[in-house]
């Protein structure tokens, strides 16, 4: 357990007290103090036309907080690789890890969310495909510096190109599709914070990516990661934590359902919050609570990478940034040497 790792996840939702320009730089101090920790990397939400996203390109933003930041590394989650011409996707890749000076980890995935599809005008079935005849050839241009085109056959040289290997993560909430992410070599963050699935089902297919990566042979620096995702807001007491996480998930609620709602798919009523606390899909508390908390999910579901959403909906940034900071300076210490 002592190789766990801990990172920050952003969806970049709306603040409604916030412009979005202002919004774009408080997620950017988050990033700024999670840089000074000790956090590995950050993940950053790609959505369209959507309430729960504001960074429709994920590149674009990690390219922001890239040069404000010395350390951490960042990874996009993920980048919706059937929306985007393949050489052009390519092309950015390796700018922005050049940008980076190597920091960056590139998260793919076909997209989730077919409203967000049909605005592209692509189905469920055609983003599919794209995925499928885009991947190999963007992972083959970012390792060799040609790229071959899925479309056209055409070979070009890359002029820009990445500064090295890439770790490659590939998240989801679809239990079966984690045996095909570890063949891959892939890393993964099983499940969306109150979304996820049970301890019991986290554990079973975390043993079963183990198995797959292990067949790999693969050790060292390429140490695969095994992730999941919660909210998480840390105060100096229970009674302050749960008062500043109740009023923001209001908003951050409205915001993962809106776009839903607004094309005419019912929505589940919101979550108590309490309940998802005490159902281990949410972290909330003073430190001393939260280091038992996280300190028991750890060890139930026996994953090895953490990550972390301190900043959704309505919350201040000035609680967020506390958070941030009570969680690097006493949290993690804590969890790890309770699990030594």
């Amino acid at each position: 357990m002592t190789d766990l790792e801990f990172g920050v996840f952003d969806w970049l939702d709306v603040n409604n007290k916030r412009s979005i320009a202002e919004t774009y730089d408080d997620r950017i101090a988050i990033a700024r103090r999670a840089d000074q920790g000790a956090f590995e990397r950050i993940h950053y939400a790609e959505h369209h036309g959507a309430t729960l996203g504001l960074a429709a390109s994920p590149g674009l933003f990690a390219t922001a907080v890239a040069r404000e930041t010395e350390r951490i590394k960042l990874a996009p989650m993920t980048f919706i690789v059937p929306l985007y011409d393949p050489l052009r996707l390519v092309q950015e890749i390796a700018m922005i890890d050049q940008l980076a000076h190597g920091r960056l980890e590139l998260g793919i995935g076909k997209g989730s969310s077919p409203i967000e599809a049909k605005m592209f005008g692509f189905s469920a079935e055609e983003m599919q495909a794209r995925y499928d005849a885009f991947v190999p050839a963007i992972l083959e241009a970012l390792e060799t510096g040609v790229f071959i085109s899925p479309i056209t056959g055409e070979q070009i040289d890359l002029i820009i190109r990445p500064s090295g290997p890439y770790t490659y993560w590939y998240p989801t909430s679809n239990p079966e599709s984690i045996a095909k992410a570890a063949q891959n070599g892939q890393n993964t963050i099983f499940g969306f914070a109150f979304k996820s699935p049970p301890v019991e089902v986290i554990r079973e297919r975390r043993d079963i990516y183990f198995e797959a990566r292990a067949a790999l042979g693969e050790t060292g620096e390429r140490h695969p990661r095994f992730g999941i995702l919660r909210h998480v807001v840390v105060a100096d007491t229970d009674e302050a934590a749960f008062e500043i996480a109740e009023k923001a998930f209001i908003d951050h609620y409205d915001n993962f359902t809106w776009l839903w709602r607004k094309h005419g798919v019912d929505q589940p009523a919101q979550p108590n919050l309490r309940q998802l606390v005490a159902d281990r899909l949410f972290i909330v508390g003073s430190a001393e609570s939260v280091i038992e908390q996280v300190t028991d999910l750890v060890k139930a579901t026996g994953v090895n990478y953490f990550a972390s959403a301190f900043s959704w909906g309505s919350l201040d940034v000035a609680d967020a940034l506390t958070s941030v900071d009570l969680f690097d300076t006493k949290v993690i210490p804590a969890v790890l040497s309770a699990l030594d």
